[in-house]
This record gives C-alpha cells, sequence and structure tokens, in this order.
C-alpha cells in the first residue's frame, strides 16, 4: 500500500523518510467509534466465560501458589520463545531448586531471559495488587528487569528508544513496518498510560486490544517490546478484575500465531481493521484462559488420583501427595520438608521412581534432581486446540 493511500479509518498515518516511512498512531481515545457487532459481543462473553472458570477454580486448590507459579512459567518460557529463547519448563525449576542450596551454578543467557521474565511479571503483578498504577514509570522499571544481562539489540534500557526500530514484515517482499521516530514516543506513550489509568472506552477485553496494538505500535524501547507488551496484558487483566493471580499466559497464543498476529495489527494501522484484530486477541485470551482451567482440573484430578493411591503417612506417601508443592527436587529437599533421614529419603523417592511417579532428572550419579512425571506432562503438554 502506497502511503498517500491510507483510507480514512486508518487509527494513524505515514511520516515520509528514507528508506521506508514512519507510522505515526493517532493518540489515545481513538477518534472514530469501534463497532461491536453480535459475533464480537459473543466472543467477549466466551472469553469472560473463560476467565471467571479459572479465576474460579484457581483459588480453590490447596497448591495454588505452585500452580499460579507453574502457570507464570509457563507464560515466562512461552514469551522468551518469541524472541528466540530455547528453554524447558524443567530447567526453569532446576535453576529454583538449586537456588535454594545455593548451587544454581552458571546460567544460560535464554534461562536468564526466561528468568527475568519471570521476575518481571511477577513484580509487575504485585505491584498493581499492592495499589500501584499502570504508569509509564512502572513500565520502564518492568523493561529494566526483563533486559537485565540478555540480549539487547539496543542499548537503552529502563528508557525508551533513543533511534528508529524497523519490524520486519512476515511476507516476503513487504516492506518493514517503522513505528513513529524516537522524538514522538514520550507523548505517545504518556497518551496510553492517560487511556489505561481512565479506564478506557468500551468493555475492558476491548480496551485491552486497543492498547495492546497502540503499545506495539508505538514501540517504545529499543528491544524487548513484545515481553513487555505480554506484561502489560496480565497487569491490565488484573487491574479489569479478571485476574487474581497470574494464572494466564497469553504469550503461547501469539507465539503459535506469529503470522497472523503481525498481519492483524498491520491491517489495523493501513486499513483500520479494528474488528478483526479485537476478534483475534480476545479469542487468545479465551483460548489461553480455557486451557488454564483445563490444566488445573487436570492437576486437581491427578491430586485425587494420588491421595487415594497414597493414603498413609509413610514418607514415600506423603511425598507422593507433595508432588504438587515440589514438583522437582532433590533428596535434600525431602529431608527437609518431612524431616527424616537421608535413606528414608532415598527409599521414598525410589518408591516413586519405580511407580512411575518421579524421574531422574539429571542422569548425573551425584547431585541429582526428580521432577514429578505427570504434573510436568500436564504442564508442558502443547495446547489442545
Amino acid at each position: 500500500m502506497r502511503t498517500e493511500d491510507l483510507p480514512p479509518d486508518a487509527p494513524g498515518h505515514y511520516q515520509q523518510s528514507h528508506p521506508h516511512p514512519y507510522y505515526i498512531p493517532e493518540k489515545l481515545p481513538l477518534s472514530s467509534r469501534v463497532e461491536i457487532d453480535e459475533d464480537l459481543t459473543a466472543t467477549i462473553s466466551d472469553a469472560m466465560f473463560q476467565l471467571g472458570r479459572i479465576d474460579g477454580i484457581s483459588p480453590t486448590v490447596d497448591f495454588s501458589p505452585v500452580l499460579y507459579t507453574s502457570l507464570l512459567r509457563l507464560e515466562a518460557v512461552e514469551t522468551a520463545e518469541i524472541e528466540g529463547a530455547d528453554v524447558e519448563m524443567d530447567e526453569v525449576y532446576a535453576y529454583h531448586t538449586r537456588q535454594k542450596s545455593g548451587s544454581s551454578g552458571r546460567v544460560s543467557r535464554d534461562l536468564q531471559e526466561v528468568l527475568n521474565a519471570e521476575r518481571a511479571l511477577r513484580d509487575g503483578f504485585d505491584a498493581i495488587k499492592g495499589g500501584e498504577p499502570i504508569s509509564v514509570a512502572l513500565l520502564k522499571s518492568l523493561h529494566e528487569i526483563l533486559l537485565k544481562g540478555v540480549r539487547n539489540k539496543g542499548d537503552i534500557v529502563g528508557e525508551w528508544r533513543d533511534g528508529d526500530v524497523h519490524i520486519p514484515s512476515p511476507r516476503r517482499g513487504e516492506s518493514p513496518f517503522v513505528p513513529p521516530p524516537a522524538d514522538r514516543v514520550p507523548e505517545l506513550m504518556d497518551s496510553l498510560e492517560a487511556y489505561i489509568q481512565m479506564d478506557g472506552e468500551y468493555h475492558p477485553l476491548i480496551d485491552l486490544a486497543i492498547t495492546h496494538y497502540q503499545f506495539e505500535t508505538i514501540h517504545p524501547c529499543s528491544d524487548g517490546n513484545g515481553r513487555l507488551g505480554r506484561i502489560l496484558t496480565v497487569l491490565q487483566l488484573h487491574k479489569a478484575g479478571y485476574l487474581s493471580e497470574p494464572y494466564l499466559y497469553p504469550s503461547a497464543y501469539f507465539n503459535r500465531n506469529k503470522q497472523e498476529y503481525v498481519e492483524t495489527m498491520r491491517a489495523v494501522s493501513e486499513e483500520g481493521r479494528w474488528r478483526d484484530w479485537i476478534a483475534f486477541f480476545i479469542e487468545g485470551i479465551e483460548e489461553q484462559a480455557k486451557d488454564s482451567y483445563e490444566r488445573t482440573f487436570e492437576l486437581l484430578e491427578l491430586r485425587r488420583e494420588y491421595e487415594a493411591q497414597y493414603p498413609n503417612q509413610k514418607t514415600s506417601h506423603k511425598l507422593a501427595r507433595e508432588l504438587f508443592e515440589l514438583p522437582y527436587f532433590t533428596a535434600d529437599d525431602i529431608t527437609d520438608r518431612f524431616d527424616v533421614s537421608r535413606q528414608t529419603a532415598y527409599n521414598a523417592i525410589e518408591e516413586l521412581e519405580s511407580d512411575g511417579l518421579v524421574i531422574e532428572a539429571t542422569g548425573q550419579q551425584r547431585n541429582r534432581e526428580y521432577k514429578a512425571i505427570d504434573v510436568f506432562d500436564i504442564l508442558e503438554r502443547p495446547i489442545q486446540r
């Protein structure tokens, strides 16, 4: 599309530059109304139902803190994967297990990216729960956490960018998308902050789609925009009353649908096609909330099976029932948790290994680590579409 051909419904305009023009989104609120038809209303209702289910079931489980830690780590793994990191869930658990004993060792750059994403999401969520508003200052502090010690295509961390960025098109031969020049970023981000703090103009889920589009279109950081934008979505879900804890991981949906994600946003910029983008975004929230609920329900069912199969107070039975709170562990964790000897701990572990509940994860003869097979199968399973 030639830059002068943008239709009146486009929520921005191109500004000529060489070799590619800048796209300047209009400040929020939007100057033209977003039309909400019956199908979009139904999509919103479906997403609200799924969000209600996950936020309803999760606090009822007695391993809730471990559950939302697990789902938070899934989000961190997925968001880092979008940026090129390659990390498995058990690597994250292994790091935290070793850290407790002071032996976390060398951390790869990919793993550090996941750990940063986990910390940033948790810190941001805690800040909002504590009454802090979603603000430019908060986003900058989270950006600093995200990029500490990891790959960074720019040199500006914890502040807005001071140069241009180019977003490659997913289609061969199509020009890259160039967000607004750096000198426009502060005013656009201040406008976005004000819109979020005034609670927007539409249904909260529609406003989430609008603000996510706006954030990614402004692209305020030299690197880490995607990671920060996805964290912002989770924080807004909590602020809107949909998530009491970070049980939802939207990055998985964006990861599975990268091309549609980019193309649908670009269609907003160049054609004003808000409805397609909003429907795509809200369907992602619905899909991920449904998946979180199903994983939580499966963990609850598995917990009931273990409680029936291992009913008494011998160490192996207690360990089986507590695998949901201790899905990755060492023998020392068992001795400390149950106040038993190392031999008793090893006997319990060997019994559960024989029963197929746990497996040794390192392949080493010393400093061995174990993980709960069934629990990790539920957590790491690809989403059922």
